[in-house]
């Protein structure tokens, strides 16, 4: 039998306080404070916020989903197990690995690279208003926020005053962040190399990662970041983003795809078909039903510590209601890297980071409403895996629920794992997508 879902309806009896009221006003080029009232949505008119004090009832419909799951055996045997060196019951003790000696450097050279190849590499800012608009009811609380970004590009499609922009926007997984897209090494800066392809990609940290401002960990959900990211979607079309590059000025996009990596996919996924507002989706190392054994078992884990409320989002202070995916930095890079180059699992490794507990709180009812609304995904959509994926399996299963996607393709990518973008292949990743999107007119 299936947990009950906690009602997000505001009048709910069983929060008589309501819930805070949503930030109101107009918004200037500087006002991080305020964003107008999201416009209701024909999919879901319910109230997008859900109180403070709702984070009982979300956590019991977790533990019931806890105790139902197969994978709760797995998950007790690793609980009562020691920790190994090195961590804790919310993560590494000591923080993830330190960044190797040279790291800076190799930022450095990052920049002369992308300066040399006429790349531009803009920093931009997205208000956006923390609602849940999607067909993937969860809570969050309304509140304004702050989302940090870069946008990459050959020079001549941001100057250019002729023809149709188009731009790529990247969500990544539970696990990872912006860094994702960036990382600091000739051959795996991906927006780099799609650049040099001559695509614009804009790569974000969500709401509650790396440069973004961070909620506290039970006010996020996977519907809620659907939300933003449609928010962001519309800003891009607009030109309405603020860019933090003197002398430079946003830019409108008349195309936009939407790309995810890991579970930033079922983000893009929900945001595709609650809002139909995309014109391309790439679903890159993530299947609702194919987990592996492995990912169960540390995702569950990692529910656990939500149950018992969490860490801090630093370890130290800051919001609460945030936990690690993987405990330690060895199942990280045990998890997520295949054929990596040493060089380039040091430089990622540092990178580990919490995630906000509601987002994973969340994963898997909007895992049931997938199964009932991907079918509405009306654009072309591209599936990228990596053949030595530890943590998910069934890309052609996956692929076969988009029975309303325009075309469809799937393209694995030889001894990669789940960060298959750190892999040796992954000059594989960068041509697929590149050739897919230019055979769609989408960059």
């Amino acid at each position: 039998m299936t947990p009950p879902v906690p009602s997000t309806d505001p009048a709910d009896p069983a929060d008589p306080a309501g819930p805070a009221p949503a930030a109101t006003g107009p918004r200037s080029a500087d006002d991080s404070r305020s964003l107008p009232d999201p416009p209701p949505s024909p999919h879901n008119e319910r109230a997008a916020t859900v109180p403070r004090s709702r984070k009982a009832a979300l956590l019991t419909v977790v533990a019931a989903l806890l105790a139902l799951s197969p994978a709760v055996v797995a998950v007790a045997a690793r609980s009562d197990a020691p920790a190994a060196p090195g961590t804790s019951a919310t993560g590494p003790a000591t923080g993830p690995a330190a960044l190797p000696p040279g790291a800076e450097q190799a930022a450095a050279d990052t920049k002369t690279r992308l300066a040399a190849e006429n790349i531009v590499d803009i920093p931009v800012r997205f208000t956006v208003q923390n609602v849940n608009r999607t067909l993937a009811a969860c809570p969050v609380d309304g509140k304004t926020y702050q989302v940090s970004g870069h946008l990459t590009a050959p020079k001549a499609v941001i100057d250019g005053g002729a023809g149709k922009r188009a731009v790529t926007l990247y969500e990544h997984g539970i696990a990872a962040g912006e860094w994702y897209w960036r990382l600091d090494a000739p051959g795996y800066h991906h927006t780099e190399e799609l650049a040099k392809k001559g695509h614009a990609s804009l790569t974000i940290d969500r709401i509650g990662y790396g440069a973004s401002d961070k909620p506290d960990g039970f006010g996020s959900c996977i519907g809620g970041q659907a939300d933003i990211a449609h928010q962001i979607v519309e800003q891009l079309r607009a030109g309405s983003y603020r860019t933090e590059q003197p002398g430079q000025a946003a830019v409108p996009f008349d195309k936009v795809v939407l790309a995810g990596q890991s579970n930033g996919s079922q983000v893009s996924q929900i945001e595709a078909y609650s809002f139909q507002d995309v014109d391309g989706l790439v679903v890159m190392d993530w299947t609702d039903l194919g987990l592996t054994p492995q990912a169960n078992a540390r995702f569950f884990s990692s529910l656990q510590t939500c149950l018992r409320g969490g860490s801090a989002v630093d370890g130290a202070g800051g919001p609460g209601g945030y936990a690690y995916y993987d405990l330690g930095t060895e199942e990280f890079k045990s998890g997520n890297f295949h054929d990596t180059e040493p060089g380039v699992l040091a430089l990622s490794a540092p990178h580990q980071n919490r995630h906000p507990c509601g987002d994973m709180a969340s994963q898997l009812g909007s895992v049931l409403v997938d199964m009932r609304h991907i079918k509405d995904i009306r654009i072309p959509v591209l599936f990228l895996y990596g053949e030595k994926d530890a943590r998910v399996q069934g890309g052609a299963e996956h692929r076969a629920l988009f029975t309303g996607a325009t075309d469809t393709k799937l393209v694995e990518v030889p001894a990669a794992g789940h960060y298959m973008g750190m892999a040796r292949n992954a000059p594989q990743v960068h041509t697929a997508l590149a050739d897919w999107l230019a055979g769609h007119q989408l960059g």
